[in-house]
């Protein structure tokens, strides 16, 4: 993970970073809705509703990965209590998978959502979606059965939800 760097992703990377998110999932799902696919290209609102994060592999610059770390009460955050930052669209491409990246991004998320006061970091994934789920409790989140039936109940595919506790809220 030496070789992964995330930061926050430029305004000029914005078009960049939409086509990893899309790649990222295409190799999952062939093909998403278009509105889904306008909720994967819209990096510049993803940014203004948080912090749109970027893994770079270094030395060469390449992003590879990205997560929508999102304040709660902001249009793309579905999840997230008043007190809670929620991490959505983490993405990593494909041939970069396995190494690190998104292990990386989470980790930034809970420190950054940590720095904003938060008391948890929630996101959800699809519930067969087990490599992922290794990560999340790898890191410390814990899945939130009861959370699935009432935050995801509009929803006709169940989601699995996790969320982070982030210890004491800053003053």
């Amino acid at each position: 993970m030496s070789d992964i760097r995330v930061r926050t992703a430029r305004a000029h990377e914005h078009e960049r970073v939409a086509a990893v998110t899309v790649e990222g999932f295409r190799s999952r799902n062939s093909a998403p809705r278009p509105e889904r696919l306008a909720l994967l290209r819209d990096t510049p609102g993803r940014a203004a509703a948080g912090d749109l994060l970027v893994a770079v592999h270094e030395p060469n610059g390449t992003l590879i990965g990205t997560a929508s770390l999102l304040r709660p009460g902001t249009a793309y955050a579905r999840l997230a209590l008043h007190d809670e930052a929620e991490l959505r669209l983490l993405a990593v491409l494909p041939e970069h998978r396995g190494r690190g990246a998104g292990g990386a991004l989470l980790t930034e998320g809970i420190e950054r959502a940590r720095s904003w006061g938060m008391r948890a970091l929630v996101l959800d994934t699809g519930r067969d979606n087990v490599v992922s789920q290794r990560v999340y409790h790898r890191l410390g989140f814990v899945r939130q059965y009861a959370r699935e039936e009432r935050e995801n109940r509009h929803r006709p595919l169940k989601t699995a939800v996790f969320s982070h506790d982030l210890g004491r809220r800053r003053a």
